[in-house]
């Protein structure tokens, strides 16, 4: 398969013709200086391009070469002493995997920091990153809210309550719900699933999707019918957490509330062992056991007071995320606590977190995507500078293939490759 960007182009080009072809698929935020280099460098080595381009809009898995020749016998890389220039020489010649090979070496990491970084920057953007605005799959808007990988569907929520599912590997997707502007409340603040149905959380309502029979549903006998905030399922309970209304479980057909962690809940998420994280607006982090209705909670400081956004769990480790006071990491068998400030982060108000292998993921308000290695200790940002249409990252999810989903606040969506590391 081809990379995406630009039209079909025959197998013999001149290198003028190529040039111009280089200029016409420059992507967003496309620096001239960049292209200039490609022009320059094209225009002194290439004297005919590899096979056909296609151009769909999101970049696909591209075909093999060997190193330093295409299937035409045609050399790609080794006249060409410029790094970036090779990598540009493969993309647009449509060899996407081998492009995003030259590039995770040495040579071209070197250009991460200097001159060329935003160069760098641009070329990582464009070759690990695909992009689907709202409008793309049927929305009314561009702020996503909530996302859940679900197999190979992606299913997506807004700000103003609409609803799709996105299939990467059939390029389609289905809107349930665009989302039109409402005066009713209706944002969609979490997408989970439970066996063969789907939950939506809004505002106001949980909705119910049967994959099986693909018919809707609403739920009719919830205890609060405003300021819904999330949902998990644990031993066959429901447990549904509200802003104003504390947390509720439902069992025994019928819905009781828990106490013990005040009333503005702002996430709940299970874990394998059967507990419940519990994140609050005003009382930080609790683990809850509900089997022997045992709480477990973190050492004096910042997670007994802090505005939780977000959680998670990995390898005995609580991440998540705070509304103005940076990320944090807590060993539940050390009970150290580890705060991550904005000198790392890039920003203090953390919307989303996320874990895929040894890196996790922080989707700040303003700073872009934030990663940290915790075996390295090494530090990423992935932003504007990349091609992101929003540096807002309220919403993180990673599928099947750890490929890295962003839902963001005016962008849309963006999916980061689970190679940008080189893993």
């Amino acid at each position: 398969m081809k990379a995406a960007g630009c039209s079909k182009i025959g197998t013999s080009i001149t290198a003028i013709a190529l040039i111009a072809v280089l200029m016409s698929c420059s992507t967003t935020n496309n620096n001239p200086k960049n292209i200039s280099s490609i022009k320059s460098s094209v225009e002194s080595r290439v004297e005919s391009a590899p096979v056909e381009q296609s151009g769909p809009e999101h970049h696909t898995e591209a075909s093999s070469v060997d190193s330093g020749s295409s299937e035409n016998g045609l050399n790609i890389i080794s006249d060409s002493p410029d790094p970036l220039d090779e990598v540009g020489r493969l993309w647009y010649g449509g060899y996407l995997e081998d492009a995003r090979a030259r590039f995770l070496k040495n040579d071209v990491s070197l250009l991460s920091v200097g001159s060329r970084d935003s160069e760098w920057a641009l070329w990582r953007g464009r070759l690990f990153t695909s992009k689907w605005k709202g409008a793309e799959l049927g929305l009314a808007g561009e702020n996503i809210s909530a996302l859940l990988a679900d197999s190979d569907d992606i299913w997506a929520g807004t700000w103003t309550g609409g609803i799709a599912r996105l299939s990467e590997p059939l390029d389609s997707s289905v809107t349930w719900d665009p989302g039109l502007p409402s005066l009713a409340v209706r944002t969609i603040n979490r997408i989970a699933r439970d066996n063969d149905t789907i939950w939506i959380v809004r505002y106001g309502s949980v909705e119910r999707y049967n994959l099986r029979s693909g018919r809707w549903s609403v739920e009719s006998d919830l205890p609060v019918s405003e300021r819904l905030q999330d949902i998990c399922f644990v031993d066959s309970k429901i447990y549904l957490a509200t802003l104003g209304h504390g947390l509720w479980v439902y069992e025994d057909y019928r819905w009781r509330t828990i106490s013990a962690p005040g009333l503005f809940i702002t996430r709940i998420e299970p874990v394998d062992e059967g507990q419940i994280l519990i994140g609050t607006m005003d009382r930080g982090v609790y683990v809850y056991q509900p089997g022997d209705n045992r709480w477990l909670r973190p050492p004096p400081g910042l997670l007994r007071e802090a505005n939780i956004t977000s959680l998670t769990e990995s390898g005995g480790k609580i991440v998540g995320g705070t509304y103005g006071s940076g990320a944090f990491i807590w060993d539940l068998e050390s009970s150290d606590v580890r705060i991550l400030g904005e000198e790392n982060l890039g920003d203090p108000w953390i919307l989303a977190v996320a874990v895929s292998g040894n890196r996790y993921y922080f989707g700040t308000f303003g700073a872009g995507l934030v990663s940290l290695d915790i075996e390295s200790e090494t530090w990423d940002r992935i932003g504007l500078a990349e091609g992101f249409p929003s540096a807002d990252v309220a919403s993180l999810t990673v599928d099947n293939n750890s490929n890295i989903w962003a839902g963001t606040l005016g962008g849309g969506i963006i999916r980061i490759s689970g190679g940008i590391y080189g893993d």
